[in-house]
């Protein structure tokens, strides 16, 4: 699909079947040509914008859960330490629940350490026991490690000490830290950086055949990731935490849907083999929670779309790309496009955005705005890096809650930002930074894989 400014275009689908990227884009990059050769979303009768597309986004989401899914392809087995105060009594404990998650993990560790939500120390980290793992990956060969530490949403030291401790005896080792994820939860937060390691290798081959291709054939356009919370971020930021481009789909259909019928506000009802669902949009975002995305069967930390089942039959007719129809005080959109098409406009329209879920201890009201306003630096930053326009970041969703059966003053905080894309962050040339160009609207082209 290839949107410019109000105008959308859908591409014909490609003859037998899949093609090579270097074929899509140049598909995307024709279309694009012709959308401005057309005049398209240049309504206002100045001068034609140069043909070809400014922005691609690419949907990696539903490849990399196949892979999760069906192992294939097969994503890289990872050695997972576990920093708690003693090991697990029965072997049940002592792994995930889900078999599907544990068989990507070939080596397990345990070390003693780790915090409480309030910060203390439960157990002095053991150096030695540290010192002892550290030799076995090295003899084993590990390249890829997972680390979750008890409370390191909240004080980060034993984890981050032992990421030193095994970079240093491993230099080319991937190290994958739960804290850089934030969340609740022991079994969410490990099972989150597992995923969130073994799909390292297979993303950073898929974005480098994406870059390589997008530059062959589009050289001046910029390469963007579409995320689970319903926004883009770079390559860069992806391969860093591929994990957060998973359960993308959803939100960009979300968005898509929206966004065709013209509703920054809506309820949209998709349609899903086992029945219709129905998720919200607020300001043009799609409404997403931490949860368990469809086949994985834990939960986890990073955000996705919320839908639940809708009425087979809504009170009001289902409404067109032409406009939504209500119910009460509620838009609602039912859109006849196949998914894919509103997925690719989802992800053409979508914006950058940052996420932090984390936890935090405060005694007085003036803590709680100093946390709040150090986490809503913080989303700034990374929507900045994302490609967001200088100014443009808004805080879209803050929320500071007590946890329940804990301490007096641990709160959960949870920010989620946006901001307009602008100069956007990676070029299509593999391993070459650029400043792109200023991107007005939501113009862009979007291919969904």
């Amino acid at each position: 699909m290839v949107v410019r400014g109000d105008e959308v275009v859908a591409l014909p689908p490609l003859p037998g079947g899949p093609a090579e990227l270097d074929e899509v884009f140049r598909q995307v990059a024709a279309a694009a040509g012709r959308a401005a050769a057309a005049g398209l979303g240049n309504s206002g009768g100045g001068p034609r914008e140069p043909g070809g597309p400014t922005v691609v986004t690419v949907d990696l989401s539903r490849l990399l859960l196949d892979a999760v899914l069906r192992a294939a392809p097969q994503p890289e087995q990872v050695a997972a330490i576990r920093i708690v105060p003693r090991p697990a009594t029965d072997p049940v404990l002592a792994r995930l629940p889900v078999a599907l998650l544990e068989r990507l993990i070939g080596r397990r560790y345990t070390v003693a350490g780790g915090h409480d939500l309030l910060g203390n120390e439960l157990c002095p980290l053991d150096g030695d026991g540290v010192a002892k793992v550290c030799r076995e990956l090295r003899d084993a060969g590990v390249r890829r490690i997972a680390l979750v530490a008890a409370g390191s949403q909240v004080r980060t030291q034993h984890e981050r000490a032992v990421a030193d401790a095994v970079q240093a005896a491993l230099p080319d080792a991937v190290i994958s830290a739960a804290s850089d994820l934030g969340g609740q939860g022991l079994v969410a937060r490990e099972a989150t950086v597992t995923l969130n390691c073994a799909l390292g290798t297979l993303t950073d081959r898929l974005l480098t055949r994406c870059e390589t291709a997008l530059a062959r054939v589009a050289p001046g356009a910029v390469l963007r990731v579409a995320r689970g919370d319903g926004g883009h971020g770079t390559p860069a930021q992806v391969r860093a935490l591929p994990v957060v481009a998973l359960g993308a789909t959803d939100a960009l259909e979300l968005c898509g849907a929206a966004h065709l019928a013209g509703a920054e506000d809506c309820r949209v009802v998709l349609r899903r083999a086992d029945g219709p669902v129905a998720g919200d949009v607020r300001s043009g975002l799609a409404v997403v929670r931490p949860g368990e995305l469809a086949g994985v069967g834990t939960e986890l930390v990073v955000p996705a779309a919320v839908l639940a089942p809708a009425p087979t039959a809504p009170p009001v007719p289902a409404s067109s790309d032409a406009g939504p129809g209500r119910d009460g005080d509620v838009a609602i959109v039912s859109p006849d496009r196949d998914p894919m098409q509103l997925a690719c406009v989802g992800a053409a329209v979508s914006r950058p955005m940052a996420w932090l879920d984390e936890m935090a201890f405060i005694e007085s009201a003036a803590g709680l705005e100093r946390v709040r306003r150090d986490a809503e630096q913080r989303a700034t930053a990374l929507v900045m890096t994302a490609g967001a326009a200088h100014g443009t970041a808004r805080l879209a969703e803050v929320s500071t809650v007590a946890i329940p059966y804990s301490h007096p003053g641990v709160v959960r905080v949870r920010v989620r930002v946006a901001g307009t894309p602008g100069t956007a962050g990676t070029r299509s040339t593999a391993g070459t930074p650029g400043t792109g160009t200023p991107v007005p609207g939501v113009p862009g082209t979007a291919v969904a894989r």
